[in-house]
């Protein structure tokens, strides 16, 4: 199969010109309108013309129902950036595969052809024309195309070895390579940690070029520190080939799940990305096979997805899948991204695991307006923590607020960015969740 971004490397681009680009909403919506009105046909004929450069002869065009499923699909992504955008210029990744890929695409279009002015909140914004819509229809109908899953990898059933003593840092929904997230890695170069954890998510769609520009590039280079990295949906959207094939090659990572031990505690990575909200594979065997070997040590999970939600829908798929376990109350702790939130859980009543949802290390997500609970006082950066109780079932706890200080004009709009850290030593665990320039804003010895 070839590359998947094969349409999408025909121009060299200079690095030091390889910045993010933001395709909002305001500007697509703009100019996919201004192509209708110009040729209401233009797009659907684009994608049934010849392959474009870059692309086999025999690479077909599209059928007539495709061509209609392409525009509803365009019609749909229209319709969730509008719904989520809530600044232009900002970064907006809707959990919709087309709407990524759409992203992806003109985001790297536009900076390959010099398309692009600099926004004052960070980055730069594609800004594209009629023509180019409809020019660069047809690679993307193309691209999409051939974007199958990269072949599933299979993890050794016998976990790493760890450190008794050793400082983990925690960062989710890190990969836009704007705002907070630069400054976060920046922070954690500067203090010793043994191992650092993605828990997934480079936007727009994990293409080659947004994982090494968005996410390697700028990743922690602690000396001697184990980097691991949980898959995610953003990076299955283009069939995960970059996470596999780029992010595991360069963590010498076997496979997308993953364990390392020491005499205390058994921390798992799960691959929740694959199949999206759940455990693809022998991940739920070879899961039971680690605790059966675990003696009495405690077990810590790490994913992309969450177990259960405070705002956002609960993962009824991986408790099915993981229900003997929690019923069990097998598991200590559990740390996600996916949502775009920092929140500290109070001990889950019916499992006994202590949750916590750390999405919030890069992606600009909009200020929750929400008037639950009471406020504590501000922190770093005027950090603030809204304390509420357990809802429909789901622990209370602790959420994270405050302004984004690295969204340059919009920063009451954002909620904080930042990054956790965990502290191993021996049977000890001590949690800290920082400021991207690694203050700390909460600080917690669980056991």
């Amino acid at each position: 199969m070839a590359d998947e971004n094969a349409a999408n490397e025909n121009t060299p681009v200079a690095a030091d010109e390889k910045a993010p680009v933001i395709v909002s909403y305001q500007h697509l919506s703009e100019k996919v309108s201004k192509a209708l009105a110009d040729n209401p046909e233009g797009l659907i004929k684009a994608t049934q013309e010849p392959a474009p450069v870059g692309f086999e002869a025999d690479e077909p065009p599209a059928t007539d129902q495709e061509a209609a499923q392409f525009m509803d699909d365009l019609a749909k992504a229209l319709d969730y950036l509008e719904k989520q955008e809530k600044v232009p210029g900002v970064l907006t990744s809707p959990d919709d595969r087309f709407t990524s890929l759409l992203q992806s695409h003109f985001a790297r279009k536009s900076l390959e052809e010099r398309k692009v002015e600099p926004v004052e909140s960070g980055g730069f914004e594609a800004k594209f024309d009629e023509r180019d819509i409809v020019g660069w229809a047809k690679s993307l109908f193309t691209w999409i195309q051939r974007l199958d899953p990269y072949p599933w990898q299979t993890a050794s059933p016998t976990p790493d070895p760890l450190p008794n003593k050793v400082r983990a840092a925690v960062l989710g929904d890190w990969g836009t390579g704007l705002y907070g997230a630069p400054k976060c890695a920046e922070s954690i170069q500067k203090e010793e940690y043994g191992l650092l954890l993605h828990l997934g998510d480079v936007y727009y769609s994990g293409t080659k070029d947004e994982v090494n520009d968005r996410f390697l590039k700028l990743w922690p280079k602690n000396p001697g520190a184990v980097s691991r990295a949980c898959n995610s949906n953003h990076e299955m959207y283009t069939g995960g080939r970059s996470y596999f094939k780029e992010t595991l090659k360069k963590f010498e990572q076997k496979a997308s799940y993953f364990a390392h031990q020491n005499d205390h505690w058994l921390l798992v990575g799960l691959d929740s990305g694959y199949e999206e909200g759940k455990l693809a594979g022998d991940q739920v065997a070879w899961l039971q096979g680690l605790l059966a070997g675990a003696g009495d040590r405690r077990v810590v999970l790490f994913s992309h997805h969450q177990p259960f939600s405070w705002k956002e829908t609960p993962g009824a798929q991986l408790n099915k899948q993981l229900g003997e376990l929690l019923k069990g109350k097998k598991l200590f702790g559990w740390y996600w991204g996916h949502e775009h939130r920092c929140m500290i859980y109070d001990q889950h009543p019916a499992w006994g695991l202590h949750g916590r949802c750390v999405g919030h290390s890069g992606y600009p997500y909009f200020a929750d307006k929400t008037d639950a609970g009471t406020l504590g006082a501000k922190g770093a950066q005027d950090a603030v923590w809204r304390r509420v109780e357990t809802k429909n079932t789901v622990p209370g706890g602790s959420i994270l607020e405050g302004p984004n200080i690295y969204l340059t004009g919009e920063e009451k709009k954002y909620g904080p960015n930042g990054y956790m850290t965990l502290e191993f030593d021996d049977d000890h665990l001590n949690e800290v969740v920082h400021t991207p320039d690694g203050e700390r804003i909460f600080e917690r010895q669980l056991v």
